[in-house]
């Protein structure tokens, strides 16, 4: 084993996926939300533990069975359900323009016209919604049912990346993106990048965190160039 990992001269990121598989099994999740409630979700779950974005959101969509009753409901209604997240005040704002957004630009409350564009298309015309950066965008077109090849990059995927050598240190979630999709095989489909995405997010939760990471317990360590910084 050790011979064949020092002969593997293939890219950084296919052996960084191997390695995390080995480690830590496949994440594949088959269930997907439509695009707007992916949407609502993930700008919900900006800079928010999941398990309180997850609460969250659960609880929106049960005042509103439909987000059409979200895009009517005032800002101060919508941060009486919301206030558990971060940045809860802003989002509150954020959220019911987004909607009311959407449905000016579409004509309806559904973004399915963005299966019809290009990856990047489909992008620019998600950041132009209020509350939206690379991140949030990308989320939409991958983990929904739009199923498309977007890579999610959190403050997991940066820390992983700027350590490993993939980003410059000083890279955000936008040029992160921007950097790491250069790097993914053409092969790679959305259901692998949202692999990869929950690989390394799960490694950067548990091992490779922010301070003190355990270094000696990482799959990734002959790979990194500040294993141990």
């Amino acid at each position: 084993m050790q011979l064949s990992l020092a002969l593997d001269d293939r890219p950084l990121l296919p052996r960084v996926r191997d390695r995390l598989l080995a480690r830590l099994g496949p994440q594949r999740d088959g269930r997907r939300r439509d695009p707007v409630s992916q949407l609502v979700r993930s700008m919900l779950g900006s800079k928010t533990r999941d398990e309180v974005a997850r609460r969250v959101f659960t609880e929106l969509r049960r005042r509103y069975p439909s987000w059409h009753g979200l895009a009517e409901a005032s800002p101060r209604t919508i941060l009486r359900i919301i206030w558990p997240v971060n940045l809860a005040a802003p989002k509150a704002e954020q959220l019911p323009q987004a909607v009311r957004m959407i449905v000016a630009c579409t004509g309806r409350l559904a973004l399915d016209h963005l299966a019809d564009l290009d990856e990047e298309a489909a992008m620019q015309w998600l950041r132009r919604l209020p509350g939206i950066g690379s991140k949030t965008a990308a989320a939409v077109l991958n983990f929904s049912t739009l199923r498309k090849r977007a890579l999610v990059v959190d403050t997991h995927l940066l820390r992983l990346g700027c350590r490993l050598g993939l980003l410059p240190p000083d890279a955000d979630c936008d040029t992160g993106y921007e950097q790491l999709m250069r790097q993914l095989p053409d092969a790679w489909d959305a259901d692998d990048l949202s692999e990869l995405h929950r690989l390394m997010t799960l490694l950067g939760q548990t091992i490779c965190i922010a301070h003190a990471p355990a270094c000696s317990a990482c799959p990734l360590r002959d790979l990194c160039p500040r294993c141990g910084v």
